[in-house]
């Protein structure tokens, strides 16, 4: 085991990340994460061995791709899946497009393999820098990338106009992954922009949210991951 696993075993251990009164067991951290030193990046992915698994995650790996947005609630994303009862891989860095998620899913493939389960919230850089038709191939390619028999919750887009970043961007994103998605059976979208726009959240910048934002974008998050791929607890 090398210093980096070990020490991060030690400190997960110690601040008790494993789920309330679930024991951890382990804390790898992937040894192919690297940030060159880029203030944006997420901390390594983690990945947690966990005991007593229950519903609606079942104790299931569940693996969340994003980018500054994912990063901006790892923490409270983290704590919500835990309780209830998914095990999270997450894997986020601020800037990131579609591609970079790509190449996500082939560093995953390699240090633990995918999960049947897997949160894509990318898109937003790709619509401040990469034209609609590469977006559009590129969404397709990571959905093949996935291949049909995984769950994939994609979480669409939400932002104002400014920092390259438009409505009219937003909406032709949005239309085009419900479009894909339509197509096919184990992917489905989580219409952020439709609830963040009816709540009114309020906005740290064009990309950002507020806290109040981040907080309903995780309840959403892991309430569609729970009614659409969890097993929910039987009410006889």
């Amino acid at each position: 085991m090398s210093l980096l696993v070990a020490l991060v075993s030690v400190i997960a251990i110690s601040m008790g990340l494993g789920s309330a009164g679930t024991p951890v067991q382990a804390a790898q951290a992937d040894p192919s994460w690297r940030t060159n030193g880029d203030v944006r990046a997420c901390s390594a992915p983690l990945s947690f061995n966990v005991a007593g698994p229950r519903s609606p995650g079942r104790g299931e790996k569940v693996l969340v791709i994003g980018d500054s947005l994912t990063r901006d609630s790892r923490s409270m994303l983290t704590k919500s899946l835990k309780a209830s009862g998914w095990n999270p891989v997450i894997r986020c860095f601020g800037g990131k497009r579609i591609d970079w998620g790509m190449s996500q899913l082939r560093d995953q493939r390699k240090w633990e393999g995918i999960p049947q389960t897997v949160v894509i919230a990318l898109g937003t850089n790709d619509m401040r820098w990469i034209d609609k038709r590469t977006t559009e191939v590129r969404i397709d390619k990571i959905l093949d990338q996935l291949g049909p028999k995984r769950n994939v919750l994609w979480v669409n887009l939400y932002g104002s106009n400014g920092d390259r970043f438009s409505k009219s961007k937003q909406a032709w994103f949005n239309k085009t992954l419900k479009s894909i998605a339509s197509k096919r059976p184990n992917v489905h979208v989580l219409p952020w922009a439709t609830h963040a726009k009816a709540a009114d959240i309020p906005m740290s910048g064009p990309l950002h949210y507020a806290h109040k934002g981040l907080v309903l974008r995780t309840k959403l998050t892991v309430g569609y991951l729970n009614t659409t791929f969890g097993e929910l607890p039987s009410t006889r």
